[in-house]
């Protein structure tokens, strides 16, 4: 968390105003400090004594080796942290105060609070001077034990390579493919990195001395607040992201500690991610698309996902797609409105024209045209239709599904486009998707259209004309590929004592070739046997039918009536196989729910079956459904048997048609899903 800023002065001293050299100086000594932090945490024992033998300072590795810890040095006499050493040590260090010089590798042999049993150390005593005294005002000991390393470091060797490594320091600072800048707590530039000073478009002299709101306005801000706190706390602040100059940054704020413990200045660390950012909103655009496809059944539902989504993963500003169409053009498809009725055509181009498209289509080789001029000077006739629109640039792409070009998918831009290699991967990308994907759907519409077209050849192919009743029906095929097993029909009976009409709906369970021959087989049955006999002995027969063919694996729903009209109205008789109750909806809107016991035909051996008859007068209307009305699922559940009485139950009196299209229209606005299963529908009304 950023500490809240605080009035100049309480974070630090208040610094001059530097201009160029003094900068420089004052970044001279925070190399100083950062290499006293260097010496505090190196592996090896580093203690200050000042002339009378009192700590000044240890370092961690120092303090470990004497088992105390760092305060507790702090003002002490050697000798009383450190009884077990040799009286010699005090001698050494006489000797380097007086005379100035160093004692080099000097061995010596003595317990310490953490190792008693008397380890030998070696050490190197080196005077400390201060810029205001001629003599050695300290003396400081580098030390560790002999065993552990025959070549303990020296101070001297530290201070010898301490050029070395500032200036080594230097050129990866200069040189660091990040912005580096070191600034005083007044906010002014005491050094700055060449590759910050390009981001920020100025020379590396300009900045300095120069306050961050000078060089920075836009940006100042936002960082200022962030830079007062690290200040007053010392607590780093990393990975902050914000946008400038149309790209996106991340910055890293430190407190560097001067003398006093207080921030002497502050450090900034900035990263170019645009490039990461860029790459991670293409990616997931990628993905959007690539779930909308993978969830695209038909052409019209690649068309949705490629208008949807697919410019805005293509970076582009429109996308279109054209397929080859029946008449041998290639035709421009757009959306249905609800996404679930076939494609809309809006646009063909012959496939032998000079345009772009045919010429993609032809070759199967992408055309990409960065601009008007580029596109005209290949395309002269395309003048008028490219003054007509804002596009300035276009990608061209061949749609490949099984090898050959299935279609082809443009791409608009509203400016002139450079089409680098990456930009025309990531077209090219899009395209094989969107081709993968068409090249699916076309194989399922084309599973789908013969599974309808054979469902339907097993349904009557019109309603007969029954004197005093109206009929209605329909049939809606799921999404899903492969024959469903719904399945109706009207017919009039055959024995001459019981005159009347057998009214039938059934479900064969499952799909594809199998379901399509056991509807044939009960629909043919039911016809043979319901013309005659009774419907619960119609459908006991259908029953031993399914049960013993040992190539039926197959269980059906089935609810069979036999109308019987007489001079006040009619009498339906019904038997049910396991299917949903018939629904009556009196002249009056009252809907009345006729269920009748009975199992699925073909699912257990042994099976009882009852009969029930519901008395109809004029007006009163039968309505028979499979599971596809009562199943559709929305966002609260299944449609459900309540909510078709509902439906029933408020509709005007009118026809039996009215009454189907009312209870389709229904089901179709309450689903939020595409429809799996078949549905069929059959309505019969009292007329006279």
């Amino acid at each position: 968390m950023v500490s809240e800023p605080t009035q100049h002065g309480a974070l630090v001293d208040p610094p001059r105003a530097p201009g160029p050299r003094q900068a420089a100086e004052v970044f001279r000594g925070i190399d100083e400090d950062l290499l006293r932090t260097v010496l505090l945490h190196l592996p090896i024992g580093v203690s200050v004594l000042d002339r009378e033998l009192r700590f000044v300072r240890v370092n961690q590795r120092a303090a470990e080796i004497n088992g105390l810890p760092a305060e507790a040095h702090v003002g002490r006499h050697v000798f009383d942290v450190l009884p077990g050493l040799p009286a010699s040590i005090g001698a050494i260090v006489r000797r380097v105060v007086e005379t100035g010089g160093p004692e080099i590798n000097v061995d010596i042999v003595g317990p310490t609070p953490a190792r008693p049993e008397s380890p030998r150390w070696r050490g190197s005593y080196y005077p400390v001077y201060t810029s205001a005294d001629h003599r050695p005002v300290a003396v400081a000991v580098i030390f560790d034990e002999v065993d552990k390393s025959d070549n303990p470091i020296g101070v001297g060797q530290l201070v010898a390579d301490r050029a070395t490594h500032l200036a080594v320091l230097d050129i990866l600072i200069d040189n660091a493919p990040v912005g580096i800048a070191v600034l005083d707590t007044e906010l002014r530039y005491l050094r700055v990195n060449a590759t910050l000073a390009a981001w920020n478009n100025r020379p590396v002299a300009a900045h300095i001395g120069r306050s961050l709101r000078d060089i920075l306005p836009d940006v100042a801000p936002t960082v200022e607040p962030i830079l007062a706190g690290v200040a007053a706390s010392g607590q780093m602040v990393r990975d902050l992201e914000f946008a400038h100059a149309g790209r996106s940054w991340s910055s890293s704020y430190f407190a560097v500690p001067g003398p006093s413990g207080r921030t002497a200045a502050l450090a900034i660390l900035v990263t170019d991610i645009t490039a990461r950012r860029r790459g991670e909103q293409q990616a997931r655009r990628l993905q959007r698309f690539t779930a909308a496809l993978a969830q695209a059944l038909t052409v019209s539902d690649v068309v949705e996902a490629v208008n949807d989504t697919g410019a805005r993963a293509a970076g582009a500003d429109v996308a279109g797609l054209a397929v080859v169409t029946g008449d041998g053009r290639l035709t421009f498809l757009t959306s249905s409105v609800t996404g679930r009725e076939p494609a809309v055509r809006w646009l063909a181009v012959d496939r032998t024209a000079d345009h772009p498209v045919a010429d993609a289509h032809r070759t199967g080789e992408p055309a990409f045209l960065s601009g008007p001029q580029t596109l005209l000077s290949r395309y002269p006739g395309l003048g008028d239709a490219q003054a007509q629109t804002q596009d300035r640039a276009w990608a061209i792409v061949p749609l490949h599904g099984r090898g050959t070009a299935t279609g082809v998918l443009t791409f608009a831009f509203h400016s002139e486009q450079a089409f680098e290699a990456e930009h025309r991967h990531i077209l090219t990308s899009v395209a094989g998707l969107a081709g993968q994907a068409l090249a699916r759907a076309q194989l399922y519409q084309r599973e789908h259209d013969t599974a309808v077209r054979l469902q339907r050849s097993l349904l009557p192919s019109r309603l007969p004309h029954v004197p005093g009743v109206a009929l209605a029906a329909a049939y809606v095929a799921g999404d899903a590929a492969g024959v469903g097993g719904d399945f109706y029909d009207v017919f009039p009976t055959r024995a001459p004592h019981t005159p009347g009409w057998v009214v039938v709906i059934g479900d064969v369970a499952g799909r594809g070739v199998d379901a399509a021959s056991v509807t044939g087989l009960a629909r043919h049955t039911l016809r043979v046997t319901a013309a005659e006999a009774p419907p619960a002995e119609a459908l006991h027969h259908l029953h031993q039918q399914l049960t013993g063919d040992p190539d039926v694996d197959r269980f059906v729903s089935v609810a069979c009536g036999l109308l019987r009209p007489h001079a006040t109205g009619a009498t339906l008789r019904l038997a049910s196989g396991g299917h949903p109750p018939a629904l009556v909806r009196r002249a009056d809107g009252t809907v009345e729910v006729v269920t009748v016991r009975g199992v699925l035909l073909g699912a257990v051996r042994e099976i009882v079956l009852d009969e029930r008859s519901v008395d109809l007068r004029r007006g009163d209307s039968v309505v028979l459904y499979t599971d596809g009305v009562i199943e559709a699922r929305g966002s609260d559940g299944l449609f459900g048997e309540h909510r078709l009485v509902d439906v029933l139950a408020a509709a005007p009196n009118g026809s039996p048609s009215e009454l189907v299209v009312r209870v389709r229209a229904a089901v179709t606005a309450y689903q939020d899903v595409p429809q799996a299963d078949d549905l069929a529908i059959l309505a019969l009304q009292l007329t006279a």
